[in-house]
């Protein structure tokens, strides 16, 4: 063979070699792979290395994995007419790969735009109140309504989560006023219980305190509280009744305790 017969085989089997290489694919564990043929869809390959027939098919990759829309600053205003600020997150998955090439082009900002719409309608439901104390509530009824278009799509709504709610300026300052007027209220009510309970306990005392036994062991027990300071003299007012329970009767009585008092 001439030398030109030898050039135009080693083209040939390079030329050969690189379409062999190029009809090679491979298909990654996160991922499915649709084989295009004459503009049509004729299978759907999954994780390993594949052969595809050069010049007529292509392929086309859909990534598996989870994925996430971010809706940040979103302005809804809700049932009573509150306008307030949404940072929420979308988690999508991608379930049918066909579906997802036929049916829809730009499938993230389809999501990203039809969700943006979803949450300002489903804020529109609830009033202020219900949104702070339902973030949990709003979340779900965001993701079933986002998951009802989306599964004709091909594509999975996993969970949706409100990240944050702004309120305006004004709104702030009035929960603030609430907050410390609530606290109020229950000082005082706490206050009000306490002295409540107290009084209960001073009258049974004082009930318990009509016995003469009672108030003479509370007037020794006062003794021996204010007894500690030797320093003082201390004069006691004591009522006729406790004396006489005692078996002292008048001034007689009383000198009969005391010999010095006769002698004065």
């Amino acid at each position: 063979m001439s030398l030109v017969t030898w050039v135009i085989a080693g083209i040939g089997a390079t030329i050969a070699l690189l379409v062999l290489l190029s009809s090679l694919y491979v298909v990654k564990q996160w991922e499915k792979i649709a084989v295009i043929r004459f503009g049509k869809i004729v299978k759907i390959v999954e994780t390993g290395l594949h052969f595809k027939i050069p010049f007529i098919d292509s392929i086309q990759r859909v990534d598996l994995r989870m994925q996430t829309v971010d809706l940040k600053g979103q302005l809804a205003i809700t049932k009573d007419n509150i306008s307030v600020g949404i940072d929420a997150v979308v988690f999508m998955k991608i379930e049918d790969a066909e579906k997802l090439i036929l049916k829809i082009k730009n499938y993230y900002n389809a999501v990203s735009k039809y969700a943006q719409t979803s949450i300002r309608n489903v804020i529109g439901r609830y009033s202020l109140d219900d949104l702070l104390a339902s973030r949990e509530e709003i979340a779900i009824s965001l993701k079933n309504v986002i998951d009802e278009l989306t599964k004709e799509w091909g594509i999975d709504i996993s969970r949706a989560e409100l990240q944050d709610i702004s309120l305006p300026g004004d709104m702030k300052r009035a929960f603030a006023v609430q907050a410390e007027a609530e606290r109020e209220s229950r000082a005082v009510l706490i206050k009000a219980k306490a002295e409540l309970e107290a009084s209960t306990m001073l009258s049974e005392a004082a009930a318990n305190m009509k016995d003469p036994n009672a108030m003479q062991l509370r007037i020794l027990s006062t003794i021996n509280d204010v007894s500690k300071d030797q320093s003082n003299s201390i004069v006691l007012a004591l009522p006729l009744e406790t004396l006489r329970s005692s078996g002292i009767q008048g001034l007689a009585g009383i000198s009969s305790i005391n010999p010095e008092y006769k002698k004065s």
